[in-house]
């Protein structure tokens, strides 16, 4: 793989952006499913054509180079190119990617990929999706499929995108589909099969002998814990478990955490699903890169009283609800006065950037890393002629920013950097009202695009620091 500058970049996933969840031969996703069908999709919004980057993508990659970006960073929908999760592949749909990534080279911007950003082809959920194992084949016979079609061209890739959230919002929380609440047992083995799935397709891709790296994406999960606790080892070393080892020890040493099956066992957790021979598909499957998308800490204390209970908020200022969780006779989170908070109940940290950083350093050595997103979700509201001055938003991931390059004086191997979003998107649950682009869409207007004050400020940092 060629010496690469550093990468300035922003982001989207599929589900969240394309639109045309019906067109050219795409497949039934469970985001499909769930977004028309089920009660638990509280705000009503879907995905079915979100900024229609299916027939935006030059104007949006066109946008992404005149704002002094050099990479892109984008998801694949698994179900637009095998439609029913394996077998039979839809050429429209590699013909889609292929326009894409082709546009993103003729105009400067290095292609970072990732196989699965949380869009399950419905086939394979039906038959009980990630808690399946049979999902680990499949996951790799889609891989190899887009490493062949796209690899020549694709130097850098992702095999899945926050396993560790997907899993969480998936099995503890309730609020994606499957919707399993407090499922301790699936919220294991999913990520269980996450990581096996990565591993295999990693080694794959190192099989055909491409010329690119292949990575995993972890959403930045540090673990600190409040200074008033009274058991600080303890409730670290299982938050840590529950949020960060299984993923990163696998993906980065090649090897389950050797406490972890013990720690579920004690908590009689079912473990049927591990294997020994599986020890050798994590020593194959070491990933080249982290990606890290960070917005938070977990910031802990004592289990305190009561049953096991997540605290979630997809109604933004609609509820008063502080995100969290507490977990019977492990720990609690808890609430640090002296931060903010968004209106979705979600810290605004800062700091985490660099202690994270540093965390990965300390544990897993000089591995590269990049953020792979990092942004500010908010209500906005354009003046007369369409702008939004969101300063909140650029006085946030300046913050960030400056602890990243804090890290990297510190030996922190970071090689780019990634906005999340490139533009207003689908956001999950949440709809359209949360907005985290640096372009405006105007989804009542043809998806009209209007950079904001941010795309600039953007624009400005990145021509600041490639001197």
């Amino acid at each position: 793989m060629k010496q690469q500058p550093f990468l300035w970049g922003s982001a989207t996933a599929a589900y969240q952006c394309e639109g045309a969840w019906n067109l050219d031969g795409k497949g039934l996703g469970e985001w499909d499913v769930f977004s028309h069908e089920s009660p638990l999709n509280i705000n009503g919004a879907t995905g079915d054509v979100s900024c229609d980057f299916y027939h935006h993508y030059e104007e949006d990659i066109r946008m992404m180079k005149e704002g002094g970006q050099n990479s892109y960073r984008f998801s694949l929908s698994w179900c637009r190119i095998l439609p029913e999760g394996r077998g039979r592949i839809n050429e429209q749909g590699i013909a889609f990617y292929n326009r894409v990534i082709d546009c993103c080279l003729e105009n400067g911007l290095e292609p970072n990929v990732t196989l699965f950003h949380y869009d399950l082809p419905q086939a394979l959920a039906a038959e009980g999706g990630w808690a399946n194992r049979a999902i680990v084949e499949a996951f790799e016979e889609y891989a190899k499929v887009c490493f062949q079609a796209f690899g020549d061209r694709v130097q850098l890739w992702v095999t899945i995108n926050e396993p560790k959230y997907y899993a969480y919002c998936s099995n503890m929380v309730g609020n994606y589909p499957p919707n399993h609440k407090l499922d301790f047992d699936r919220y294991f083995r999913t990520l269980y099969h996450e990581a096996l799935a990565s591993a295999r397709a990693t080694a794959v891709y190192h099989q055909l002998k491409l010329d690119g790296q292949i990575g995993i994406v972890h959403d930045s999960s540090n673990v600190e814990v409040a200074p008033q606790t009274k058991q600080p080892e303890r409730i670290r070393m299982i938050a840590d478990l529950f949020y960060n080892r299984l993923i990163l020890d696998t993906a980065i040493r090649g090897e389950l955490p050797g406490m972890l099956v013990p720690f579920l066992q004690e908590n009689e957790i079912d473990t049927s699903y591990i294997q020994s021979s599986d020890a050798l598909i994590f020593a194959q499957g070491k990933v080249d890169f982290l990606g890290l998308n960070v917005y938070n800490r977990f910031y802990i204390t004592d289990y305190t009283e009561g049953e096991t209970e997540v605290f979630h908020n997809n109604q933004g200022a609609g509820s008063k609800a502080k995100e969290g969780i507490r977990i019977q006779n492990w720990y609690e989170t808890t609430v640090d006065p002296t931060t903010k908070r968004n209106l979705w109940g979600r810290e605004i940290y800062p700091r985490c950037m660099l202690n994270t950083l540093l965390e990965i350093k300390e544990r897993y050595g000089d591995i590269s890393v990049y953020i792979t997103e990092n942004g500010h979700g908010c209500y906005e509201t354009p003046d007369e002629n369409g702008m939004v001055q969101d300063d909140e938003r650029i006085e946030m991931m300046q913050g960030y920013i400056d602890y990243m390059f804090k890290a990297m004086e510190l030996g922190c191997q970071v090689r780019g950097y990634y906005a999340w979003s490139t533009m207003d998107l689908y956001s999950w649950v949440n709809g359209y009202e949360k907005r985290y682009g640096l372009v405006r869409v105007d989804f009542d207007n043809d998806c009209r695009r209007t950079p904001k004050k941010s795309y600039f400020w953007y624009q400005k940092l990145i021509q600041e620091h490639q001197k």
